[in-house]
């Protein structure tokens, strides 16, 4: 005859204190064990410190130690997370500091220290470290940023990358996408698989193809061609280099073309429809008005007196 047990067994009392917690759950809200102002929570405690674990959040007020939520809120996240979350389908609440990890996505007003998402998250104010496995978004995006596909913010510092590209109004830092690089204020490294392009760059930029903006600061280089309004200190493109007003040194493989130059221009083709003060290297060098010297197969100085416009190899105008 089989011995009779006078007590549960541990699988059994595990099995029915995991079944009074979620009938406690469903009937109050949540099912709190505090152990010293801490301890483990099942379901939506608002105010909690310690392990909680809960199904969807609402109404959050602040959560602190490690928060495990299986489905994101549908309606505007609130409250604030310290600590580690884990989401499922995602975080989100109106701050998060520390760590959060999440199958799919997460997302707050603001989040502090490491956010990591299987797809994609997004941020209005992020500081840290950050992952998305599609993309990541947000308006002030500072610390190292990473987008499988893409990112983008309206102010990025630090470091970040966009597997294929990513774009911000105002960008400081190293920048690097996988085909392109875009914003309007640029100051820092910028690389592009493809191109760069901006309104406002400063610093150092690298396309693959191409560097383009209005008023272009530092040193571009470009595999085929680049180009703007303004650009001043060194340019060097395989195919051709474009703008209204150079200053410092432009250097291409085929055709250089502006308006004015103010330092070294070289290129095969060489033309400056306004003026140059300085030195063109080129096969056809061409100035309306040069101020300067022209190294080449030909050149043409606009200002020179007749017979002395057109000359080979070496061609200048050293006066008014």
């Amino acid at each position: 005859m089989p011995a009779l047990h006078p007590f549960p067994t541990r699988a059994t009392l595990g099995v029915s204190l995991l079944t009074i917690a979620m009938v406690a759950t469903a009937a109050a809200g949540s099912l709190d064990l505090p152990v010293r102002g801490a301890g483990l929570s099942f379901g939506n405690s608002q105010t909690f410190t310690g392990l909680r674990f809960n199904l969807i959040d609402h109404d959050l007020q602040t959560i602190r130690g490690v928060t495990v939520t299986f489905w994101a809120p549908t309606h505007e996240p609130r409250g604030r997370i310290q600590g580690l979350s884990l989401g499922l389908a995602g975080t989100a609440a109106d701050e998060i500091d520390g760590v959060t990890l999440n199958l799919l996505g997460c997302g707050a007003d603001r989040v502090r220290g490491v956010a990591v998402a299987g797809l994609g998250a997004g941020a209005g104010d992020f500081t840290g470290l950050g992952l998305g496995g599609l993309g990541f978004g947000g308006d002030d995006l500072t610390g190292i940023v990473v987008g499988g596909l893409g990112l983008g913010g309206d102010r990025m510092t630090g470091l970040m990358v966009g597997g294929l590209g990513l774009g911000g109004d105002r960008m400081t830092g190293l920048m690097v996408g996988g085909l392109g690089v875009g914003g309007e204020d640029m100051t820092g490294v910028m690389v592009g698989g493809l191109g760069v392009g901006g309104e406002d760059l400063t610093g150092l930029f690298l396309g693959g193809l191409g560097v383009g903006g209005e008023r272009l600061t530092g040193l571009f280089v470009a595999g085929l061609g680049a180009g703007g309004e303004s650009l001043t200190g060194i340019a060097v493109a395989g195919g051709g280099l474009h703008a209204d007003r150079f200053a410092g040194l432009a250097a291409c493989g085929a055709y250089l073309r502006g308006d004015v130059l103010t330092g070294v221009g070289v290129g095969a083709y060489n033309r400056f429809d306004v003026g140059v003060q300085g030195l063109q290297i080129g096969i056809i060098n061409h100035a309306a008005e040069l101020h300067g010297v022209q190294v080449g197969l030909l050149n043409h100085a606009g200002n020179n007196r007749r017979g002395a416009r057109w000359l080979p190899l070496l061609n200048l105008h050293l006066g008014d």
